[in-house]
């Protein structure tokens, strides 16, 4: 069985029977998906860059996504508040971290900054791992572990229905 091009995904994931119907419901000619499947196949993702734009918009717009979101998607990269994330890789702005434990504390830790605004650089996060690197491995445990409880507790009082105290 031959293995799912990025692009066979994305016509499996619209439900569309083919090339031909994305070229229809995308905008995108059909030679041109064909081309771009062709390459993307046999030279791998660097071939993106040769894109036109015009393409890689119509084609998010299909999807309904930014064309930033798509290129995210087509390089199989996941984005969260402004950070670019790879689970499978275990990256966080392109900075690969090796312990799991620290990966998913300081992607926590950064996906609530980034909700007040701030977008750590490549350089924020090489400096957090250096001064992550001189914490106990069992202080993060304790840390994560008081998180989940207070996560947990919060979770439970709201699940409490106000008493009457009239």
């Amino acid at each position: 069985m031959e293995k799912e091009t990025i692009l066979g995904t994305l016509i499996r994931q619209l439900g569309l029977s083919g090339f031909q119907e994305l070229a229809r419901v995308s905008g995108v000619p059909l030679r041109t998906l064909v081309r771009y499947d062709q390459q993307l196949a046999k030279e791998g993702r660097k071939t993106i860059s040769s894109w036109k734009a015009e393409n890689i918009i119509k084609l998010a717009n299909t999807l309904n996504k930014t064309p930033g979101e798509f290129l995210d998607w087509l390089l199989g990269k996941e984005r969260y508040n402004g950070l670019l994330v790879s689970p499978v890789d275990q990256t966080i702005q392109g900075v690969p971290i090796s312990d799991h434990l620290v990966y998913e504390e300081l992607l926590n830790a950064l996906l609530i900054n980034s909700n007040l605004g701030y977008v750590p650089t490549t350089k924020d996060i090489e400096e957090i791992l250096r001064k992550w690197k001189k914490i106990p491995k069992s202080t993060l445990k304790e840390i994560r572990k008081n998180y989940m409880n207070s996560v947990i507790y919060s979770l439970a009082q709201s699940q409490l229905k106000p008493t009457n105290t009239k």
